[in-house]
C-alpha cells in the first residue's frame, strides 16, 4: 500500500510540474517578444556606402560592405566583405583594408576575419600590402594588431610572421614574434 506522505508528495510533484508546464506556454508577450528582438538584427542593409569626415570637413574614411546586420542592443555591425578606405590629410587616399567577413563595435573598433588584406597606396612609404587572417583596429587612433601568421610584401622585402602591431598614423608595424624577412637586391 501507498502511505499517505508517498500519495502527498506524488500529488505535490504532479502538481507543481503542471503549473511549470503551463506557466512556460504561457510566458509573458512582451518578453518573449524582448528575447526574439535581441536575435534579430535591428538594422540590415545590402551594398553600404559610409563616409566618415572630421570635424574640418575632411574625408577620413570610407567603409563599404555587400551587406551589414547592425544589432541596437550591443551596438555590433556585422558585415560580410567589409572594405575600409582610410585618407591622409591631404585627402589622398592611404590604407585600404578588406577581409571577408568583420564586425564593428560601437562605431570605434574593427574586427576583420578570414582573407585580411591591408594595401598601401602611399607611394612614399616602402610597402604594398600586409596579409593575414585576423585583426583588432581602433578606428580612432589607426591601431592594428593580429596575434596570427602575418605576411608584409614591398619591392625591396618580404617578411613572415606571428603577430603584427602597426600604427597607420605613424606609418610603422612590428612583427611580435618569430620575423624572417628577406631582402630583394636593388634594382
Amino acid at each position: 500500500m501507498i502511505s499517505r506522505q508517498t500519495l502527498l508528495i506524488s500529488l505535490l510533484l504532479v502538481a507543481s510540474l503542471l503549473i511549470w508546464q503551463w506557466s512556460s506556454q504561457h510566458e509573458d508577450p512582451d518578453l518573449l517578444a524582448q528575447k526574439k528582438d535581441l536575435s534579430l538584427p535591428s538594422f540590415t542593409a545590402s551594398q553600404l556606402l559610409n563616409r566618415s569626415y572630421a570635424t574640418d570637413g575632411r574625408l577620413t574614411d570610407i567603409f563599404t560592405a555587400d551587406q551589414v546586420l547592425y544589432y541596437q542592443h550591443n551596438k555590433v555591425t556585422d558585415a560580410l566583405h567589409p572594405v575600409l578606405q582610410t585618407f591622409e590629410q591631404n585627402g589622398q587616399q592611404a590604407w585600404n583594408i578588406s577581409a571577408n567577413t568583420g564586425q564593428m563595435i560601437s562605431n570605434d573598433r574593427l574586427i576583420l576575419r578570414d582573407n585580411v588584406l591591408i594595401k598601401n597606396h602611399n607611394p612614399s612609404l616602402n610597402i604594398d600590402r600586409m596579409q593575414t587572417s585576423y585583426v583588432e583596429m581602433d578606428l580612432n587612433s589607426r591601431q592594428i594588431s593580429s596575434d596570427k601568421p602575418v605576411t608584409i610584401d614591398s619591392p625591396d622585402y618580404h617578411v613572415q610572421g606571428v603577430g603584427f602591431h602597426a600604427d597607420l598614423n605613424a606609418k610603422r608595424y612590428q612583427i611580435l614574434d618569430k620575423g624572417h624577412a628577406t631582402y630583394f637586391k636593388p634594382r
